[in-house]
């Protein structure tokens, strides 16, 4: 058993750099490094060390929108220093766009990581251009949390729908404006009950239709403009929910 570090590519640079902790990143470099990773092996080393990095990218993804990707190549050797931050050197190239962007910090102290198939799901959807990709798995990220909330409160049901409506009435039953003022799409029926209609919504008029393809059924199809659309315009409130459930869950549900 040895003492390996392990610095992954990115498929893009990083906006930003986490000072502390066993995964990092550096501001305009294009690698994650995972420190201390303990491994018998230089290959058995990158695969006790991805899930490190992904949980690390995750966090960057769904707290302050930095959306990264573990790329193909990675370079493995034996720690020297537990301070180490690159194996190899890389040129340092940082970018700035005009335009309104979010504005992150330059730099952040430590990030607490904490593994969850939710986050997962979150950082998969922000990367993905295509809007029937970016639904799916932000729905995926609901559905998950939404199951682990029904769990914690005793609260199982055989029907989907059902188990995202009291998922966010434990979200939001202290914030009811917010799903209210993010509801304001195409498609969406009010019928006063806020919870009901979002769960309605994001379930039967997107994720069914999504996910289903049976003739003679309501559904979405690829290269179908009108479609594509309604999917797009439904995008802010699927990001809003799969985000604040990702907050209750690291909030209560994760140890």
């Amino acid at each position: 058993m040895g003492l390996f570090i392990v610095e992954f590519d990115l498929k893009a640079r990083s906006p930003v750099s986490v000072q502390n902790g066993d995964a990092i990143v550096d501001k305009g470099y294009s690698t994650v490094t995972v420190r201390n990773v303990q491994a018998d092996s230089t290959e058995e080393a990158p695969h006790k060390a991805r899930p490190i990095a992904d949980a690390l990218l995750d966090e960057l993804c769904w707290q302050y929108d930095i959306k990264l990707e573990v790329a193909n190549g990675w370079t493995v050797t034996l720690q020297d220093s537990p301070t180490t931050r690159h194996i190899k050197k890389y040129t340092v190239k940082v970018t700035a766009r005009g335009g309104h962007r979010k504005r992150i910090p330059r730099v952040l102290k430590d990030i607490r990581t904490r593994s969850s198939d939710a986050k997962t799901y979150y950082r998969k959807a922000a990367i993905s251009r295509d809007p029937f990709d970016k639904f799916r798995n932000f729905y995926l990220a609901i559905e998950n949390v939404a199951s682990k909330i029904a769990t914690a409160k005793n609260r199982h049901s055989r029907y989907e729908s059902n188990l995202l409506q009291f998922a966010l009435q434990e979200c939001f039953s202290s914030n009811k404006q917010l799903l209210e003022q993010h509801s304001h799409v195409y498609g969406f029926e009010n019928t006063g009950d806020i919870f009901l209609d979002v769960a309605t919504f994001l379930y039967k008029k997107n994720r069914v239709q999504l996910s289903h393809s049976k003739a003679g059924e309501k559904k979405k199809t690829p290269f179908n403009p009108a479609d594509e659309w309604e999917v797009q315009v439904s995008l802010p409130l699927a990001e809003l929910v799969a985000k604040s459930l990702l907050s209750y869950e690291d909030a209560h549900l994760l140890s």
